[in-house]
């Protein structure tokens, strides 16, 4: 597998280095052992553009999943707008969309959206998610604001686009998104660019273009001790477990069956 096409897909690599490394989890020992096989490719060398290397699925495999759960849904062109304007009006939206991200963080494609506004979501939501309260919430901000959201993130911007550095909050930033700071007023964000994720870009514009925030909370879709959703049964589960308001899958809106009584 490793051998085949381009090998730094796989996940970004220190070249300068003699040791890889991926993101921060336990897969990155034996993706940099597979790596350390092409050091000397220079045409893998480029970094990587994103890490949406894992599985998708047709709109005919999201709808079937959905039929065979009984959940009615709704097909929305464009489907952002609509997610934008849930999580405005403090809804909590699972999204499952396009290619599954490598490595332990969610990048918007397989992740649990919510504004962050309040700073009391880190305590319920867990709860919902059969989480520990003290886990933290990061946040996916539009790449173009990161000047006004976090202090001294001049050449780290791309390692930020996968959710690994940790920066210190502007005062805007802990104003307007406290649920995101941590409690030393630092926080981990994932800076979105429209080049890397389009729809989940596009989703951080609109949503924007209505609050004046360009960042939301941006966490796992998972329930705990679980991996992040694959399939889109994997996503119908823990969008039920987790009790959650609305699943956007696909071109898909679905409310949760508590929501409809």
């Amino acid at each position: 597998f490793f051998k085949q096409k381009t090998a730094y897909e796989i996940y970004q690599c220190d070249w300068s280095s003699d040791v890889c490394s991926s993101d921060l989890g336990d897969g990155g020992c034996g993706t940099g052992a597979a790596l350390l096989e092409f050091t000397n490719c220079a045409h893998l060398k480029e970094p990587l553009a994103d890490v949406y290397l894992g599985p998708e699925y047709s709109d005919a495999q999201l709808a079937e999943a959905l039929r065979l759960a009984q959940l009615p849904f709704t097909p929305h062109t464009p489907i952002e707008p609509q997610i934008a304007a849930l999580i405005a009006q403090g809804k909590v939206v699972a999204r499952f969309n396009g290619r599954m991200e490598y490595g332990p963080r969610a990048l918007g494609n397989r992740s649990i959206l919510y504004h962050a506004q309040e700073p009391e979501v880190n305590q319920w939501l867990n709860q919902r998610l059969g989480r520990t309260e003290f886990m933290p919430f990061a946040p996916a901000t539009m790449n173009e604001h990161r000047h006004a959201c976090y202090q001294n993130i001049d050449g780290g911007e791309y390692a930020a686009q996968f959710m690994t550095l940790t920066f210190d909050c502007t005062e805007e930033m802990k104003r307007t998104s406290p649920a995101a700071v941590h409690v030393d007023g630092t926080a981990r964000p994932q800076l979105v660019t429209a080049e890397s994720n389009p729809s989940f870009h596009r989703i951080l514009r609109e949503y924007h273009a209505i609050s004046g925030i360009p960042s939301v909370i941006n966490t796992s879709f998972n329930m705990h001790e679980e991996p992040i959703v694959c399939s889109p049964d994997d996503a119908v589960r823990a969008f039920l477990q987790g009790n959650l308001d609305y699943l956007a899958i696909g071109p898909f809106i679905v409310a949760h069956p508590s929501a409809r009584r």
